[in-house]
């Protein structure tokens, strides 16, 4: 009885925590959406490329200051949860080393932005969008999944894009305030990350204390290959857009960003699943691998069938779809080629997240990072013969290519540690 009793609790609450995180994940979905035609009516898609080339590489370099804290540090956070002295210094010594790392890469980003031409032409855009990565460093929400308090993981989210959705319709009035889109987004993030940092330090007193640098260290040596891994992951994901607006210009760029955006979608929506039930599936796994792996292939079934109806209900939309975007009718025709080619790859995507994630819960790391660094190599190799040769379609055939070749990767690590009949 009291078994069941509680089984319907750990539900309820699994049900509830699922509800807070879905609507701050919802927000983080729309949000783009509400302001992008916005943009491209102001700023039109020149300015909305160099607005997505800016996001890009805020985004890479957001990857270097996490340095695995969302893997690691959350796992840490989770296991010495009611041990508050263990979570001080955890919480203290990980932000210590973002300080370290936000230093570094402030300095090599001033070069880079200085030096280079392809960002010198756009440098205001590029400085701007450091605050975004400012913000990222402030954000605790890492340290609120370890504790899975969802509230307060929705709070920073609504917040920040909240902030973010005000400021572009407040302060965007010219082709040329393009230049101020993605420092608003950081603002959101800093003010919302600030409130939630400051729960943080008077629910846990968080100081700093005499072994703090040292252990920020280590902890710089115990990341380094996963933030590397994570680091050529980016580059797949982000540097495209990068290398069309260097061979098509901003114009072409600001095509992609559209289509992309659309797709980002459905990868945030794939790692807010990811990310919600990685716990029991390493739980259920680490308990008995059949059982495991058949309780994996259940959430993976469904979410892989929710994931198609998707893609289906935008394939049919695709009309009403890019003329919410203010596509002009002269372009409809080719961006509803474009469209419906990078539709395809949320299906692939599905699939290589669902194999990622076994290969995490069967402690296949090494090869994950192995994977990892040698598809995002070649694959900025593909993006660039394709996207030369073929033109926009060329970067979304590229990204199909490069998810079906990591899923066959996947595939070959696990097949001998699921052969479940023996």
């Amino acid at each position: 009885m009291f078994k069941s009793i509680g089984l319907q609790v750990f539900k309820n609450s699994r049900i509830k925590n699922g509800t807070i995180y879905g609507i701050g994940q919802i927000v983080n979905l729309i949000s783009p959406l509400v302001v992008m035609p916005y943009l491209i009516t102001i700023c039109e898609k020149e300015g909305l490329g160099k607005i997505g080339v800016g996001f890009s590489f805020a985004l890479i370099c957001n990857v270097i200051v996490d340095y695995g804290s969302y893997i690691n540090g959350t796992k840490a956070i989770s296991i010495g949860r009611n041990q508050v002295e263990s979570i001080n210094q955890k919480i203290v010594s990980i932000y210590v080393m973002k300080l370290f790392l936000l230093a570094i890469l402030l300095f090599f980003s001033f070069l880079l932005i200085w030096f280079v031409p392809f960002f010198r032409q756009e440098q205001a855009v590029f400085f701007l969008s450091l605050l975004y990565v400012l913000g990222q460093v402030i954000n605790p929400t890492w340290v609120f999944q370890g504790l899975e308090n969802y509230k307060w993981i929705s709070c920073i989210n609504i917040i920040s894009k909240l902030i973010y959705v005000v400021a572009v319709f407040s302060f965007i009035n010219k082709k040329e305030d393009y230049i101020y889109a993605n420092a608003y987004l950081g603002v959101g993030l800093i003010v919302s990350s600030v409130i939630g940092l400051f729960y943080l330090i008077k629910k846990y007193h968080l100081r700093f204390y005499s072994s703090v640098c040292k252990d920020a260290v280590v902890l710089l040596k115990q990341e380094f290959s996963l933030t590397i891994s994570q680091l050529f992951l980016s580059f797949y994901q982000y540097l495209p857009i990068m290398i069309i607006s260097y061979l098509g210009g901003n114009a072409m760029a600001g095509q992609y960003r559209i289509i992309d955006q659309i797709v980002m979608i459905f990868r945030t929506y794939l790692q807010m699943f990811f990310n919600f039930i990685y716990a029991d599936v390493c739980l259920q796994i680490h308990k008995n691998l059949k059982k495991g792996i058949t309780h994996w292939l259940q959430y993976y079934g469904l979410n892989y069938t929710v994931v198609v109806l998707l893609v289906i209900v935008a394939f049919v939309c695709t009309k009403p779809i890019l003329l919410f975007f203010n596509i002009r009718s002269n372009e409809l025709d080719a961006m509803n080629i474009f469209f419906k080619i990078g539709l395809i790859i949320p299906l692939f995507m599905a699939i290589s997240i669902a194999l990622k994630q076994l290969l995490f819960a069967l402690n296949k790391n090494k090869e994950y990072i192995k994977i990892t660094i040698g598809s995002s190599i070649f694959s900025l190799l593909v993006f660039f013969i394709f996207i030369k040769n073929v033109g926009l379609e060329g970067a979304f055939l590229a990204t199909i290519f490069i998810e079906l070749v990591v899923i066959i990767l996947y595939c070959i690590v696990l097949k001998p540690l699921i052969r479940l009949e023996k």
